[in-house]
């Protein structure tokens, strides 16, 4: 019984302020709808004076070494994060001029780095036109391999250093094959010993199937150098092809639309607490 009541005054309730609704806007009905239309008019022009500005979002993937990265994608996120890093980049490629220049300000107040997956960042820009968001994403990048270019080196010339230990050992075992391979090499101190001159062919043949597989074991260390150095493994940072460019403003459908709901409920608020008392008591 109680349940049935509880629905019944709900009910009652809706119905009640349906109704109080209803008294409260139908004689201010035009003013509420000249008044929406009249704000969001006039949001709609004022939107449009408003200059442009443009958001450009991209991935890259990080210098690698070695398969290894240089840093972590949180470390250099943060590096690049940082505001002068971002003014050091834009200085470097000449993008904006002077301090005062609005393209400048966009980006320094816009630039965001953040880890995305393994090995790669997303970054997000705003400037001024299109060209001027995907060349800022450019000179970021651009920024970061130099200033990594310290960490990178000493890591290359290492291996570089490895490489060239493992081309003299190619080379020095070569020259011993071409030693062992030439004709004179078996010449016996006794010519008419045959045991001596059997025992020197074993012993040159041994030499030559240990020089064999020395040379062997020197060209597979090479191709593993050669492959630590390779575009597989090591690389700079480098910024993804596809990179998005949206206006972020200004958006005059949006915020007349924006500014319209928010007139509407504030009119239609003020029509309610303006109702006539007679009204009302109705």
């Amino acid at each position: 019984m109680s349940e049935g009541h509880g629905r019944i005054s709900i009910a009652e309730y809706v119905s009640g302020m349906s109704a109080f609704l209803r008294r409260s806007v139908q004689k201010r009905l035009s003013a509420i709808a000249l008044g929406t239309v009249a704000v969001m008019f006039t949001v709609f022009l004022v939107s449009q004076m408003i200059p442009a500005s443009y958001t450009a979002t991209a991935s890259v993937r990080l210098a690698r070494v070695d398969d290894e990265d240089l840093l972590t994608p949180q470390a250099t996120a943060t590096q690049m994060n940082l505001r002068a890093f971002q003014v050091r980049a834009l200085d470097a490629a000449g993008l904006v001029t002077g301090p005062d220049d609005r393209g400048r300000k966009l980006i320094l107040d816009s630039f965001n780095a953040r880890p995305n997956t393994a090995g790669t960042l997303t970054l997000v820009v705003t400037a001024a036109d299109e060209k001027q968001a995907g060349d800022a994403l450019e000179a970021a990048v651009s920024q970061l391999n130099k200033e990594q270019e310290k960490l990178r080196a000493p890591l290359v010339s290492d291996i570089e250093a490895l490489l060239a230990l493992a081309d003299a050992n190619i080379a020095s075992l070569t020259r011993i094959r071409e030693s062992l391979a030439t004709s004179d090499s078996i010449t016996p101190s006794a010519a008419g010993d045959p045991l001596a001159l059997a025992w020197r062919r074993v012993w040159l043949l041994d030499l030559t199937t240990k020089n064999e597989r020395s040379l062997f074991a020197a060209n597979a260390q090479r191709r593993r150098l050669v492959s630590r150095l390779g575009p597989a493994n090591t690389y700079p940072a480098s910024l993804s092809d596809d990179v998005v460019v949206v206006q972020a403003s200004p958006r005059p459908v949006r915020h007349a639309i924006f500014a319209g709901a928010i007139a509407l409920l504030a009119l239609l608020l003020y029509a309610m607490i303006r109702m006539p008392g007679s009204t009302r008591a109705d």
